[in-house]
């Protein structure tokens, strides 16, 4: 939930709670944690995938939307 809490801090509250509540939510930052850290080693190492870089860019706000949503109905 880290990166979560880092990308909505003013939501750290109710990410918390909503991750003691919902294994599919922590499930999700989990999954969003993985990508991020994947994307910045992705800049790191590749800086010219511009590829691969743009499809994980694509996925961390495919997550980071997925969970806004979460916690709009949580």
């Amino acid at each position: 939930m880290k990166k979560a809490i880092e990308r909505f801090p003013h939501l750290a509250h109710q990410i918390g709670r909503l991750a003691d509540q919902s294994e599919t939510f922590r499930s999700l930052c989990e999954d969003y944690q993985l990508a991020v850290e994947a994307l910045d080693t992705l800049v790191i190492r590749r800086p010219h995938d511009d590829k691969v870089i743009g499809e994980y860019r694509a996925l961390v706000g495919e997550l980071e939307a997925d969970i806004e949503a979460a916690l709009k109905n949580g």
